[in-house]
């Protein structure tokens, strides 16, 4: 990634170290009106686009892309010379900015690395219709209204937090290990692991990384999770499903039938018992792994049963109200279930604290 970083009177830059074939030059910030204007030519290879964003740090807080007003060459963007991006402050800030505030240009590529070896895919903004499908069979009533929902475009880890990802935080995690299954090998999901912890792990790789991370909403988990499919699964035949994901399949059953997990399973083999090493089944439209099956995923939100009801027609919605549920969203299922919970739509939830060996996570992180 590379910054470029403003204050008010003068310029400064800062360029990380790690290195890419796209990048900027001919940096300059001006006032037009009440219009910060970001000058800048993109360069890289003539038909490459490069994701580019603003971060602006006021009194301490940090304010990323999708929180600001901002119009032009921002977002997904053709290399190429005389772009501009337009801030507009005041509608922003009515009272202006502090002199000492900060401002940084961000450039990443669609498929960026951070510098732990974190893998992210760009995803673009656009709009679709969230929740069950009228003709699913499985739809619970939290899963409805079907509504339409707009998301700012941001990136999404490429595959779940693996525990070797997790243990640059945590040295000590335990994902679990007995007889039947281990889930503790490097590149398989951490699970065990609590929202609450969670929320640490992020601050903590905000601060080791400069750069702001967090879990999805659940919006923009089921919009990534669709890569714009309108049914809830990537299969039509459950035959099919171990192609996609690790399930509740005849591998799982055949040890674990003794604990009457689940009343059904897919009639397929996907191989593992527990767990398995991320990215070992066929990707979603956008290029991402596991968004079904694997670990499941907490969200942001806070759970709550009629929050379709709150959202339609809603941009960039979340639902985060601790006075109807301390409860939070978790999507996608796991290695654990079977058909109902290993839809595009299913929601469940649990409480922030808990930690259970089927539920993990994915990160956000602000373009």
């Amino acid at each position: 990634m590379k910054r470029v970083g403003f204050f008010l009177i003068f310029l400064f830059i800062f360029l990380s170290s790690k290195a890419f074939a796209l990048g900027y030059r001919n940096v300059q910030v001006r006032w037009d009106g009440n219009y910060l204007v970001f000058y800048y030519d993109l360069v890289g290879d003539p038909n490459e686009e490069a994701v580019v964003g603003i971060e602006v740090k006021i009194n301490g807080k940090v304010y990323v892309t999708r929180q600001l007003d901002l119009q032009g060459d921002v977002g997904l963007v053709k290399v190429g010379d005389n772009k501009r991006i337009y801030w507009d402050v005041y509608k922003d800030f009515p009272n202006g900015i502090p002199k000492d505030s900060k401002w940084s240009l961000l450039v990443r590529p669609q498929d960026y690395t951070n510098d732990l070896g974190m893998q992210f895919v760009y995803i673009p903004g656009g709009c679709f219709y969230m929740g069950a499908n009228p003709k699913d069979r499985y739809a619970k009533s939290d899963e409805k209204p079907r509504h339409k929902v707009c998301v700012h475009g941001f990136f999404i880890g490429k595959y779940e937090v693996t525990n070797k990802q997790f243990w640059m935080f945590d040295p000590t995690h335990n994902s679990g290990k007995g007889k039947l299954y281990d889930l503790n090998k490097s590149n398989e999901p951490v699970v065990n692991v609590s929202w609450d912890e969670i929320q640490k792990y992020v601050q903590w790789l905000n601060e080791k990384t400069g750069e702001v991370y967090r879990l999805p909403t659940e919006a923009e988990w089921e919009y990534a999770a669709r890569g714009g499919l309108s049914r809830d699964t990537y299969w039509k035949n459950p035959k099919d499903a171990c192609k996609y994901g690790n399930f509740y399949d005849i591998t799982a059953y055949e040890k674990l039938k003794n604990y009457k997990i689940e009343k059904g399973h897919f009639p397929c083999k996907d191989g593992y018992v527990g767990t398995a090493p991320v990215g070992k089944f066929l990707p979603n439209n956008f290029g991402l792994y596991d968004m079904l099956g694997n670990a499941a995923e907490w969200c942001l939100d806070t759970y709550y049963s009629k929050a379709y009801d709150l959202m339609k027609n809603a941009h960039d919605p979340v639902y985060l109200n601790p006075y109807i549920s301390l409860a939070k969203v978790v999507r996608g299922g796991s290695w654990f279930n079977y058909m109902r919970w290993t839809r595009l739509s299913a929601r469940s939830n649990y409480m922030p604290g808990l930690r259970n060996d089927f539920i993990g996570f994915r990160l956000v992180l602000e373009p």
